[in-house]
């Protein structure tokens, strides 16, 4: 049930000012839809960590991933990470992949999507997110200094 709900939530259009209610986890109303959520989620491994992902709950998640290790590594799994993959890579999910551009601001974000590429085989969603990752640190993001803020540009 929490997949199929998970699915409903990222891919229906009608969702969209919801998504953008639990994106907001400062304010009391985004913290108690996502705690709500979390309550039916935490059955499924995989929704629940596309919860998080959502919710830009980036620490978390990559704690629910390191927890992976413990777990029996089904087909079922595997295909769901595929799929969680498959939506990474969707237009809901845009700020996400724009956040891999300020790694220093989003560190729990790449141990997260790192995390999903060392769970999964080789296999197209592992050449796929394996790509998103080489194109950020192809780009030299992580090498990019910061500007002090007198500094003239």
């Amino acid at each position: 049930m929490a997949q199929k709900l998970n699915i409903i939530l990222i891919t229906s259009p009608e969702l969209s000012d919801f998504r953008k209610r639990l994106k907001n986890l400062e304010s009391r109303d985004g913290q108690a839809l996502f705690t709500t959520l979390y309550r039916s989620w935490c059955h499924n491994a995989v929704s629940l960590v596309t919860l998080c992902l959502l919710a830009q709950a980036y620490e978390h998640a990559s704690n629910l991933l390191a927890l992976f290790g413990e777990l029996e590594i089904t087909l079922q799994l595997l295909v769901q990470i595929d799929k969680l993959v498959q939506l990474i890579e969707s237009p809901v999910f845009t700020s996400l992949r724009l956040q891999l551009l300020e790694p220093d601001r989003h560190p729990y974000l790449f141990k997260c999507l790192y995390g999903l590429l060392m769970i999964l085989p080789q296999s197209s969603a592992f050449v796929s997110l394996s790509r998103r990752l080489g194109a950020v640190g192809s780009m030299g993001v992580q090498q990019t200094p910061q500007r002090a803020s007198g500094a003239e540009p």
